[in-house]
């Protein structure tokens, strides 16, 4: 009788550890889930974050491009990953610009600054070497499948459209350009988890307008009017 006991104890305790194991493994299981869903999740914020406020202040100064009537803000050599613009803010009636070149440098946003050296709007002449150098974020490349962050849209016959001669601009195709599209796609600065949908793609665009194009489609609507 003793024995039987013995062994009916042996059981129920072997019968207890095995449950106590699936049960254990259960929530060590719910927990490690946890933490890697909490994981993506900070890792696809600190992305978005990183990229609007890096968009968003791009746009605020490619909406302070217009400095002046008539002035081109793109100038020329802007490419699908090199963006050179005028911009400025100010009280007066028609402050003096600087120049900004923000480019893609691997996988690095970077922006340099030139300080005019002279002449007047609509044409101001810059100096050679920026007097501010600045990594804006970094992790990021174009949205697939383009290789360009930034494209470039003219009217054509009253309608807005791509402007196809790019890269690079030239005078002519620069003094097209009405609007800036600005589309990337930033990637985590860490990665604790293995997350194929961590890139974030976002975009944007900035128009130098100040009226309406005009329905004549023999009639140019360049930028800045």
């Amino acid at each position: 009788m003793l024995k039987d006991e013995r062994g009916t104890t042996l059981m129920e305790l072997t019968v207890g550890l095995a449950a106590g194991a699936v049960i254990f493994l259960a929530l060590t299981s719910l927990i490690i889930g946890s933490i890697h869903g909490t994981a993506r999740v900070s890792a696809r914020i600190d992305a978005t974050q990183r990229a609007r406020t890096v968009l968003t202040r791009l746009v605020e100064e490619l909406h302070s491009a217009c400095v002046a009537p008539q002035v081109v803000p793109v100038q020329v050599g802007s490419t699908g990953t090199l963006l050179s613009f005028i911009h400025q803010t100010g009280q007066g009636v028609a402050p003096v610009p600087i120049r900004s070149n923000i480019s893609l440098v691997g996988t690095t946003l970077m922006q340099e600054d030139f300080q005019s050296s002279g002449g007047s709007a609509p044409k101001w002449k810059f100096q050679e070497k920026p007097f501010v150098i600045k990594q804006l974020m970094t992790n990021i490349a174009p949205t697939a499948p383009s290789s360009s962050i930034f494209s470039y849209y003219g009217y054509s016959e009253g309608k807005l459209a791509t402007i196809s001669a790019v890269p690079p601009l030239n005078e002519e195709t620069a003094a097209r350009v009405v609007q800036v599209n600005i589309a990337l796609t930033a990637s985590p600065l860490t990665t604790p988890v293995k997350d194929l949908h961590a890139p974030v793609s976002i975009s944007d665009s900035a128009q130098f307008r100040l009226t309406p194009a005009s329905y004549n489609k023999e009639l140019a609507s360049p930028p800045c009017q």
